[in-house]
């Protein structure tokens, strides 16, 4: 079950990050043929907005996301660990916070209108929300699995190593 909504995101990313892409190459083409398409831009605007938020939490559930640990690779497995935990639950809120302040910005955008696509605005908007809960549940999940043992917490790369 979780393995098949993990490989749906994954699709759905790779979907919104394609059509960014092709919205981005017709309106340059379209640009360039001395005939622009406005909505090709505010369509690849959309696309990535949403790409953006699903890589984000697909590389926070494989533990993918840089990290610049010049100070903490002198700590002790311990330390390190204890700071992944203050660090993941400072995520959590500051994650909570997006997510609250986020969802109020979308639905003050429902009325405003995304460029000439004549769709509401509402739907960029909203990967802010959507991305965010997403990163939260997935933050909560992995600091619950480190709490219990069924996941190493460390101010480390996803392959174990402190560079």
């Amino acid at each position: 079950m979780v393995s098949t909504l993990v490989k749906s995101e994954e699709r759905l990313a790779m979907a919104f990050f394609a059509g960014t892409s092709i919205f981005v190459l017709i309106g340059a083409i379209t640009r360039t043929a001395g005939s622009p398409v406005i909505w090709a831009v505010d369509l690849a605007q959309l696309c990535f907005a949403w790409a953006c938020v699903l890589g984000a939490d697909l590389a926070l559930k494989k533990n993918a996301h840089i990290e610049i640990d010049i100070v903490v690779r002198y700590f002790s497995t311990a330390a390190r660990r204890n700071l992944a935990i203050i660090w993941m639950i400072a995520m959590a809120a500051f994650l909570a916070m997006l997510t609250w302040y986020g969802t109020q910005l979308t639905l003050m955008n429902t009325e405003r209108v995304l460029g000439d696509v004549g769709i509401s605005y509402s739907w960029v908007t909203a990967a802010i929300p959507t991305g965010c809960a997403l990163m939260l549940a997935t933050t909560l999940k992995r600091l619950y699995r480190g709490l219990t043992g069924r996941e190493r917490l460390s101010l480390e790369g996803h392959d174990g190593t402190v560079i």
